[in-house]
């Protein structure tokens, strides 16, 4: 489950995502002592938040003056590490903030001693032994640097401690966050404001530049690696003048579902307000319609490509037509095959694609226990761990002073439904490329034509695109 944001109190106005009072940047801090052996894409989202940090939009500090401005503790006139006194919760460590000259330009009251102490962390951690002396100081200089984020009212803590990200729900305030979770945020939040640049240490500390068509484009070409064999077989195909406008308008759809979601995505972080739900709800109708529409379309190049006969209207990946002819034909076996074990996750997709025909989607509401939502029930069922973000309760109502009815209460993050279900589905339009087999159908001098990754020179775009998406 993705969570939100708890925005600090902040004395200037607006949020990073928008909203009544405007927007302001973002303000992250780098947890520096923790980023040592760090490797793979944890590694490569660090250094792009480098990069990032030297945007206007994006206020970031740090504890070691990597990035300035560096925050530093008043050690000397607040917490004596090496006793732990139970009783000495008075007063508070002092906090400073220093730019790159070392100049002093912010004072803070900072944290409270009694965040330290042994009985706090005891609560913290569940267990506490005061016979590790050296591991307990490690822990309270870790919850101190954290506190120090807090008491100076920033938004994102980046860190690789194992024990912050294991405690980060009790610490739920501080949103403690990896550097890949806090790219994704930052990424999100700079292409809320039309940012589609950044610096990256990939090509040396160099801008790039791109468009939000282009970026959603190569993100799209990302999160779906066959479509590169799929889009040049479609192209080389004796029908290409047919298939290859098909192909390429899956991909507008997708990208434009992955725009969709971000759209949710900044609701759902943007502070509540009257309008947010409504307009989340707004994107999740668009969103299924994108989706189902990617896999329609693919269907229209199945039924073209395996000459299957049947017409325009009959060519949906859940219609009964288009079903039974892939099953009758040997050659789509494994497309059969493959749309039977996935028909739980493509009847949940069109079902929620329908609610705009019907009754929209409710996002709280509850029914009586002997009358459960038959759709979010699917749903809850077929993720069994995070339910996909819907949440259930078992309460009692009462209706007009009538007798108690045994009720379910259901409540639907639309977010976490989105992300779960983009998910789900990318995953499969991924699979249908595959087993499409386009290149099987070309002519065998036409085959050593297809590509099946990107070319060198747009693979670490694509990377990067992937780990700011």
């Amino acid at each position: 489950m993705i969570s939100k944001i708890n925005w600090p109190f902040s004395f200037e106005k607006g949020n990073p995502f928008g909203g009544v009072d405007g927007f302001r940047p973002i303000r992250i801090t780098f947890h520096n002592s923790s980023f040592t052996n760090m490797a793979g894409d944890e590694k490569k989202a660090l250094d792009i938040l480098v990069g990032l940090s030297k945007l206007d939009e994006v206020d970031a500090m740090s504890f070691d003056g990597s990035v300035s401005p560096k925050i530093v503790i008043n050690y000397d006139n607040g917490y004596d590490y090496d006793n732990e006194i139970e009783n000495d919760n008075k007063g508070f460590i002092g906090l400073k903030v220093v730019n790159s000259e070392e100049e002093t330009i912010r004072f803070s009251v900072g944290v409270s001693k009694s965040s330290l102490k042994p009985s706090y962390l005891k609560n913290l951690l569940g267990i506490y032994s005061y016979n590790e002396v050296e591991k307990n100081q490690a822990i309270r200089k870790e919850v101190l640097e954290a506190k120090s984020h807090g008491a100076l009212h920033r938004d994102i803590f980046i860190t690789s401690s194992e024990f912050l990200l294991d405690k980060k729900e009790k610490l739920d305030d501080l949103n403690i966050r990896t550097p890949k979770e806090a790219l994704k945020i930052i990424g999100l939040y700079l292409r809320t404001k039309g940012e589609f640049e950044w610096i990256s240490h990939i090509k040396g500390n160099t801008r790039f530049s791109t468009s939000r068509g282009i970026f959603y484009e190569y993100l799209s070409k990302g999160l779906l690696p066959n479509c590169w064999k799929y889009l040049r077989g479609l192209g080389l195909h004796k029908k290409r003048n047919d298939l290859l406008p098909l192909g390429w308008s899956a991909m507008n759809r997708f990208s434009r579902a992955l725009q969709a979601r971000d759209e949710i995505a900044r609701l759902f972080y943007m502070p509540n307000n009257f309008s947010s739900e409504d307009l989340m709800g707004y994107h999740f109708d668009y969103l299924t319609l994108l989706l189902t529409a990617v896999l329609d379309v693919q269907a229209l190049i199945i039924n073209e490509i395996y000459n299957l006969g049947l017409r325009d209207y009959f060519c949906s990946i859940r219609r009964e037509d288009f079903k039974n002819a892939i099953e009758k034909k040997s050659s789509t076996n494994n497309l059969d095959s493959l749309l039977t074990a996935k028909e739980n996750l493509i009847n949940i997709l069109f079902d929620l694609r329908n609610k705009i025909h019907s009754i929209s989607l409710d996002t709280n509401f509850n029914v009586p226990e002997t009358d459960p939502d038959e759709l979010l029930e699917r749903i809850y069922q077929y993720d069994q761990k995070n339910h996909w973000g819907i949440r259930k309760q078992n309460l009692t109502v009462v209706v007009n002073r009538g007798d108690p009815v045994p009720s379910v209460d259901y409540s639907v993050d639309l977010y976490n439904l989105s992300y779960c279900l983009l998910h789900e589905t990318t995953q499969l339009i991924n699979s249908i490329m595959e087993e499409t087999k386009i290149e099987e159908l070309l002519d065998s001098k036409l085959k050593s034509e297809i590509l099946s990754s990107p070319p060198s020179d747009e693979l670490l775009f694509i990377q990067t695109y992937l780990l700011l998406a």
